[in-house]
């Protein structure tokens, strides 16, 4: 889940929550800085930095362990390093991958890692109750130039390396192409399932399966239009996995680069002007998405962990 704000007071303000699937609220104009704000008085605890050892309790956290594009905070030094390297790997992959860029900038800006220990720590760093999600990305600009950027993804699990962190780091890459504004919501969180580890996207193609059985999936016109997440987290898999599915669907008729052209042309044209100017397609002929169910791997992904 992914929250970005634009021309920001000067306060340093962080976005919402961003979970293991939730992407870019659709933000083009000054409005967002008093939205933000909002936010921020609604949830205190996003200034107030709070963080859990994601390895015990201790009453000292450890010193930020820094990189060239990333400072990680929360865990011990050694894990730390670990989470670091595999954050650069990833970071070149999803810059080649999705946009192009075999060497991608160093960021001036670094982003900040922050792994909690538990589902409570977690929703007490972002100020609110506890959630059903395990990751959330913050994005903050100025003009088109990033100024904040944060993960924080818990890190309970028996990995080294975060379940949530590949997915988060897809939203913060995307940032520095979609300066103007977020893909749309489903562009955006379908975009980072696909650097899921499959068991988990398999897991979300299956809530979506299930659904379009049952009558209760979006048609084509409801999912691309929607600028809210489901409020019901078990419509949020739904979503989730719909989603996923369209982007596989479309990536897999030409490649990522022209869904990036497609996704520039959207924010300008719209969505069925786009799609007929780098697909040929049909609003109504999206429906194929769902019977034409594309590979989980169709951005040629293998699992990047061992």
């Amino acid at each position: 889940m992914m929250h970005r704000v634009a021309n920001p007071p000067k306060l340093p303000v962080l976005g919402d929550p961003v979970s293991q699937s939730r992407g870019g609220t659709k933000v083009r104009s000054g409005a967002a800085a008093a939205v933000m704000l909002a936010l921020t008085m609604a949830f205190p605890g996003l200034l107030a930095g709070n963080l859990a050892h994601a390895d015990g309790p201790p009453t000292i956290a450890p010193a930020p362990v820094a990189a060239p594009n990333f400072v990680v905070v929360g865990v011990a030094p050694e894990r730390a390093d670990e989470i670091a390297a595999h954050a650069e790997a990833m970071r070149q992959e999803a810059f080649a991958t999705l946009l192009g860029q075999e060497h991608p900038r160093p960021w001036a800006v670094r982003c900040e890692i922050r792994v909690h220990a538990s589902a409570e720590a977690f929703a007490a760093a972002l100020g609110g109750p506890s959630v059903d999600a395990r990751g959330a990305t913050s994005i903050e600009f100025f003009g088109n130039d990033v100024v904040l950027r944060r993960i924080d993804v818990l890190g309970d699990g028996g990995e080294s390396i975060p379940d949530a962190f590949d997915h988060e780091l897809v939203h913060v890459v995307l940032a520095d192409h979609f300066v103007a504004g977020p893909p749309p919501r489903w562009a955006d969180e379908g975009l980072a399932l696909l650097f899921d580890a499959p068991a988990k996207q398999r897991s979300h193609e299956a809530d979506f399966l299930a659904a379009r059985r049952q009558g209760l999936a979006w048609s084509a016109a409801e999912l691309v239009a929607m600028e809210d997440y489901p409020s019901n987290s078990r419509r949020q898999q739904v979503f989730y996995g719909q989603s996923a599915a369209l982007v596989r669907w479309l990536v897999a008729r030409r490649d990522a680069a022209t869904f990036i052209r497609f996704l520039d042309d959207e924010a300008a044209i719209g969505f069925e002007a786009a799609l007929a100017r780098h697909y040929d397609l049909s609003l109504d002929s999206v429906a194929f998405a769902w019977k034409e169910v594309a590979p989980i791997n169709t951005l040629g992904l293998a699992d990047r962990r061992p």
